[in-house]
């Protein structure tokens, strides 16, 4: 319900910090020609947990590959792949125990488990799911221990 509302919002919110850092590195760093273009490519796709960046990323080196050469296209994976180590660890972790109120060890545990069990749809109801459990044991479990 709100759980999964926040979850939402918080993977809208790493999406579009994807979207802006993508644009400022295309555009002002590796100047790449449709630079707007590939940061929107970057965007959507990171609105899909888990290998949505990977697959947005591995598309947008292809496009410069395709527009920029095999130099532009070597900075560009270089960037992406420092990009996604940064997200994984830091940004998503971060986003997600601000946004759901689950710890950040929690949600990388669970996508990683939801995404291995179910795929792209476990990815996408693991948080919430966590999320859901760490309130049933806050509001249901840890009262009734008390009340013993």
């Amino acid at each position: 319900s709100t759980a999964v509302g926040r979850y939402v919002m918080g993977q809208a919110t790493i999406a579009l910090c994807n979207g802006i850092a993508s644009f400022i590195f295309l555009t002002f760093i590796a100047k790449v020609q449709y630079s707007a273009l590939f940061a929107f490519i970057a965007f959507l796709f990171a609105l899909i947990p888990l290998v949505g960046t990977l697959s947005g990323s591995i598309l947008i080196t292809l496009g410069s590959l395709l527009f920029g050469g095999p130099v532009t296209a070597l900075w560009v994976a270089i960037y992406y792949l420092a990009y996604m180590q940064v997200e994984a660890y830091v940004i998503n972790p971060n986003v997600m125990n601000r946004a759901v109120k689950v710890p950040g060890v929690i949600v990388v545990i669970a996508a990683l488990a939801g995404g291995s069990l179910l795929g792209i749809l476990g990815a996408l109801i693991a948080i919430p799911v966590a999320a859901a459990v760490l309130l049933i044991i806050n509001q249901v479990v840890v009262p009734r221990q008390n009340e013993l």
